[in-house]
């Protein structure tokens, strides 16, 4: 059976997470994608057994209930979460909040792009550099059936 790269997204904008879906399925359909509308939701998918991992998280920043922030300081608590590689995202970029998300564990923050060309354009760069060029230790790299 071939082995996919799973991309996780979490994102509470439903507009976001639909432009999202639709550059996944257009231009990036060899990485399955799937969303969540929260950082609790994944949360809650974590605590499931055995939960589906991804390759790859691409997380907002700013959600209601449990933020950005919060959910990446449980990803990277968590000892079977912890390495897969986290991309934050947010509208806003302000340099503590950047700086914070760093010494939290994050791997990369992007500002969300605007338009169908950006997001495209943004998502390629971002799966190309995580998903195959990036090197992980084997043991370390999750795949998703």
């Amino acid at each position: 059976m071939q082995t996919e790269f799973r991309v996780f997204i979490v994102d509470d904008e439903a507009d976001y997470r639909f432009l999202t879906g639709q550059v996944f399925t257009r231009f990036l359909p060899q990485y399955p994608v799937r969303f969540f509308t929260s950082g609790s939701e994944l949360q809650q998918h974590i605590l499931t057994e055995p939960p589906e991992q991804p390759a790859l998280i691409i997380l907002d920043l700013h959600m209601p209930v449990l933020n950005g922030h919060q959910t990446l300081r449980y990803l990277k608590q968590h000892p079977q979460w912890r390495h897969i590689p986290v991309v934050m995202m947010s509208n806003t970029v302000d340099q503590a909040e950047i700086a914070s998300c760093y010494e939290a564990g994050v791997n990369s923050f992007l500002g969300k792009p605007d338009g169908l060309t950006q997001f495209q354009t943004l998502y390629e760069s971002v799966c190309t550099y995580w998903l195959v060029l990036n090197k992980l230790p084997k043991n370390k790299v999750n795949l998703s059936k």
